[in-house]
This record gives structure tokens, C-alpha cells and sequence, in this order.
């Protein structure tokens, strides 16, 4: 095992919709390590590992899976901007450079076999104004419809169709997953994660948003992506304090 593929697909309120995007990797020879999905954020995050070819394949047909989602319809918390909305390839035991290259053969196929517009992110990029995650989804896909047709076309493919959206392929290191929740106004929440955010004078290597729950719970949802520098006790120490 050399390279995990992460992608993160725009449903997670489907049991059997989820099952199918597992099936559709499982029959390329890849394998699922881990599937966790959230109904509020109506997103599923799943963790991938198999040959790097077979990887490649396994992101295209998890993209072909993906492609009855209608992100005119979608409802969730979560920010997104296509039906698999993010698809980062990460190394293990090898060098970024595998990362990168799996990344963009991956994001030439996608966009060969489904026409969906493709930008590439993370190491997988040389452009400063899509190597952050964020930076790109700032402002949702109604926003990067128009910023496709000025000053931020995609790598891959021109106009965007909002119902079908784009593919963010990336490379990056391993990052953690950290969510805090507790009960709060809202706005509070958001106050705690421009407290932590790196953008805005945070902890370093932190991205974080506040999203509302049910309850009166809201939640601050971090991606550490340094974790020797931040990892999950500073970080909640820092929202704890």
C-alpha cells in the first residue's frame, strides 16, 4: 500500500446510494478501508487504498456513481461543489511526487469520461489561488460558476453546469479530521473557529468552520492539516479556553 485515495461524495443520508459507491470502487480491484457518512452534512467521506492503478480507476467510477447527485437539490450543511466533491490522493510510504501524478491522471480521465470540469488543489497544484481547499470553495459554486468564466477557469474542461458541478483533485499529506461539538448560538461557533483558523490569525495548520446542528448544538469542524504542529489536544485546548 503506497497511495490512499479520500474522496468525499455530497451524500450522506442514503444507506443504499453509499453502498453503491462502495461497489462501484470494489469492482475495480481497489479497496475501502473505512466509510463514514453524516446526514446533516449530507456528505461521505471514504478511505481508499489499492494499487495505483487500480486507484485511478476506482476514483472514475466513483466519480460515474456520483453523477445522479443533483447539487440543485442537495441539502446540507457542509459547503460543496460537486457530486464527488473532493478526491485527494495521499502518500504512504512513498513520495509526494506519486501523489501528484496519480492525482492528475486521475483528473484527466475523470474529465475525459464525464466531461465534468476539473480543478486540481493541494501539491497537485502550481497556482497559489486553488492550492487551498477553501480558498476554492469560498463562496459556494454559484460563486466559482462565475469566477470559471474570469479569472479562474478550471485546469480541465470551461463552463460549469451547476445541477452536475466540478472535481477538486488533489494531492496532500495526511491530515486529522477533528470536530468539537457544544451547545451555543451559532454565531458564537463562528467566533470560536475564526479563533483557530490559520486565515485568520489561528493556529497553524487549522482550517475550520461552524456549521448548526440539531438541538440547539452547533459544531466547529477542523481540518488539521499540520498535525505536529496542531494536533488534537491544542486544538481543543485552545477551543476549551
Amino acid at each position: 500500500m503506497t497511495l490512499l485515495a479520500v474522496p468525499n461524495v455530497s451524500e450522506g443520508r442514503s444507506p443504499s446510494r453509499v453502498r453503491g459507491f462502495t461497489d462501484a470502487i470494489a469492482a475495480t480491484g481497489a479497496r475501502v478501508l473505512d466509510v463514514h457518512s453524516d446526514a446533516v452534512h449530507n456528505r461521505s467521506v471514504l478511505t481508499v487504498t489499492g494499487p495505483t492503478t487500480s486507484l485511478e480507476e476506482a476514483m472514475l467510477a466513483l466519480c460515474l456513481a456520483c453523477s445522479s447527485i443533483d447539487l440543485t437539490r442537495h441539502e446540507g450543511v457542509h459547503p460543496r461543489l460537486g457530486g464527488l466533491d473532493v478526491c485527494p490522493f495521499v502518500p504512504h510510504k512513498t513520495a509526494v511526487a506519486e501523489a501528484v501524478a496519480a492525482a492528475h491522471r486521475a483528473g484527466e480521465v475523470i474529465h475525459d469520461r464525464t466531461g465534468l470540469p476539473v480543478y486540481f488543489y493541494g501539491h497537485a497544484t502550481l497556482r497559489e489561488a486553488t492550492r487551498r481547499l477553501p480558498d476554492l470553495r469560498r463562496g459556494g459554486l454559484p460563486t466559482l460558476v462565475k469566477r470559471a468564466q474570469s479569472d479562474l477557469p478550471p485546469d480541465l474542461g470551461d463552463a460549469i453546469d451547476e445541477r452536475r458541478g466540478v472535481v477538486c483533485v488533489g494531492a496532500r499529506g495526511p491530515l486529522i479530521a477533528f470536530n468539537v461539538v457544544f451547545e451555543a448560538p451559532l454565531e458564537v461557533a463562528r467566533q470560536v473557529a475564526r479563533g483557530v483558523r490559520t486565515s485568520t490569525g489561528g493556529l497553524p495548520g487549522v482550517h475550520a468552520l461552524a456549521f448548526p446542528l440539531e438541538g440547539g448544538r452547533v459544531q466547529v469542524s477542523m481540518n488539521l492539516s499540520d498535525p505536529r504542529s496542531t494536533g488534537i489536544d491544542r486544538a481543543f485546548e485552545e477551543i476549551a479556553g
